[in-house]
């Protein structure tokens, strides 16, 4: 069974807000009709030329949308610890319309990098409305989770430092139909440590939601701390502490990636995804 077919059973309804006018309405009260609140409302209306990256120098003359995490936690989410400049897991997930909100992860990626990416080839098919840069209290208003009580046994760990992060509402092309994808898309990009971010998105004990999906890729640690796969992953013993463990899990089979316990493999069939195309399966959160 193809990958995205193993998704396609399991749509979730297109979330509304979206949709919602509050990003154009919060330029609408803005004094000065010219400068960056008139290019914000050009770019949500898909004015030709206009300015579409909006950074947190430009906050003195523009309101600025609020990240909006209280949305995507009350839908699906897909993690992906780790990412690099990966679009394949949006592809598929949001392809079979089984999410529609993306949170990447890597503290070794620049973020005009991504930027440029998130205009070219991330995503064929989109194109982003706007893309605003945050700073820790947007992405983590409450601050780091302590993660003190996990990583006992690690020696050494990156810290808990957003570099920088970006969210973005990504539209579809007007030449391609829902076959191709929902209408709007939600993606961030954290330039952090992925296991922080993670645990600080999803709490010990303060909200019980989960990702809907988590992208497993291991390289014999690489530039990682920690792996992100098996049973010794620490990423696994907090999302299972936290009450946080995903539905699906994409797992990067072809380099050696491991599931976590408690899961089985829903495809036999592979994709390839990630810089190498390294084959992923995915596999499902068994019932307890």
């Amino acid at each position: 069974m193809p990958l995205k077919d193993a998704l396609n059973n399991d749509k979730e309804l297109y979330p509304g807000w979206l949709e919602n006018s509050y990003w154009l309405e919060s330029v609408k009260s803005q004094k000065t009709p010219a400068g960056p609140a008139a290019a914000f409302a050009d770019a949500l209306n898909g004015v030709p030329g206009a300015r579409k990256v909006f950074l947190k120098a430009d906050s003195r003359n523009l309101a600025l949308p609020e990240f909006p995490s209280r949305d995507m936690m009350k839908g699906r989410v897909v993690f992906y610890p780790g990412a690099g400049t990966d679009g394949q897991p949006v592809r598929l997930f949001s392809g079979a319309h089984a999410a529609h909100c993306f949170i990447y992860a890597d503290y070794a990626v620049k973020r005009n990098e991504i930027t440029r990416q998130l205009g070219e080839n991330l995503l064929p098919g989109y194109k982003p409305l706007f893309v605003i840069e945050g700073g820790e209290k947007d992405f983590f208003p409450n601050g780091w989770e302590d993660l003190r009580e996990v990583y006992t046994d690690i020696d050494e760990f990156h810290a808990p430092e957003l570099q920088w992060g970006i969210w973005a509402v990504l539209e579809r092309e007007p030449q391609y139909d829902a076959g191709h994808g929902p209408k709007r898309l939600l993606f961030c990009y954290l330039c952090c440590d992925a296991i922080s971010a993670f645990t600080s998105l999803w709490p010990r004990g303060k909200r019980r939601t989960f990702p809907y999906g988590l992208v497993i890729e291991d390289s014999g640690f690489g530039a990682n701390w920690a792996v992100f796969g098996s049973e010794k992953s620490q990423l696994y013993k907090i999302a299972g502490r936290n009450h946080a463990l995903p539905n699906w899990l994409l797992v990067a089979v072809g380099r050696g990636a491991q599931a976590w316990p408690g899961y089985a493999r829903f495809t036999q069939e592979t994709e390839p995804g990630g810089a190498d195309k390294a084959e992923r399966a995915l596999f499902i959160k068994k019932e307890v």
